[in-house]
């Protein structure tokens, strides 16, 4: 009876090694409260919490990176606001692999104003989202091709737009690194701040042109499936005669890494 007992302990035990190896790696820090406030927190809306995806990002608003986050597979969340005294942020941590977070706030009833700040670690491939907000956030979710955007690039030195100008061409940012090497730390931030590099890539369009009147930078879309892709190009103005002054253009924007780039260097 005790040899059949402790074969079957020796069983359970094996049983319980097995389901705790079969569990996702990491799960247990799917989200981690930090212990960390920003040095100047911009207030805005509760619901629109700044996504830090780098040491240097963090630098920017703690002064120093957070100790224990790994930025290869964390990203930060700093949520920031001002309301009632009584405001609560929440969130719960629902059953999936990647497991899914959404934060909602519960609203105090006092009439106070203060000044509301939490920081979170959440490992790099949860999705997250905002309760009643239009859109969730979800990192592996294919972007659609027409999700575009030009990113505003105002560098202090106004000269690194003949370092990187007027080449028509186009050079593709796959992470924060590579445009920082491009165009420096300080200028770089403007640009990596405004883009989720896990679902988007920075492009440098480098062009040029001739006038007064000068052409103007455009893009289209062509082709299908596999081989559609995003074209950039001068749409040259609709005039008999125009000057002779060279113009160097250099523009970035926010392209879904899925979506191949090109540039046309004829004006049309």
């Amino acid at each position: 009876m005790l040899a059949k007992r402790f074969t079957l302990l020796m069983a359970l035990g094996v049983a319980a090694a097995l389901c705790a190896n079969a569990m996702p790696a990491g799960a247990q820090d799917a989200i981690k409260r930090l212990n960390i406030k920003p040095t100047k927190p911009a207030f805005k809306k509760w619901s629109e919490p700044v996504v830090i995806r780098t040491e240097e990002d963090a630098a920017k608003h703690f002064g120093k990176a957070p100790e224990g986050v790994d930025f290869k597979k964390q990203i930060v969340l700093l949520f920031a606001w001002r309301g009632s005294g009584g405001d609560k942020l929440e969130y719960s941590v629902l059953e999936s692999f990647p497991e899914q977070i959404p934060f909602s706030l519960k609203p105090g009833a006092t009439d106070d104003l203060k000044e509301h700040v939490h920081v979170f670690a959440l490992r790099s491939n949860v999705r997250w989202s905002i309760k009643g907000a239009k859109a969730a956030v979800e990192p592996k979710k294919a972007a659609k091709p027409q999700e575009v955007r030009p990113l505003k690039f105002t560098p202090k030195d106004p000269t690194i737009g003949f370092t990187i100008g007027g080449k028509n061409m186009v050079t593709p940012l796959a992470d924060a690194d590579a445009v920082i090497k491009l165009v420096g730390k300080e200028a770089a931030a403007g640009l990596t701040d405004a883009v989720n590099f896990e679902t988007h890539r920075i492009v440098l369009v480098s062009w040029q042109t001739s006038g007064p009147p000068d052409g103007a930078l455009t893009y289209e879309f062509k082709g299908e499936g596999k081989d559609r892709a995003l074209i950039f190009y001068v749409k040259a103005p609709n005039v008999a005669a125009r000057g002779e002054r060279l113009r160097l253009g250099a523009d970035f924007f926010a392209v879904p890494r899925d979506v191949a780039v090109k540039y046309d260097p004829k004006e049309r």
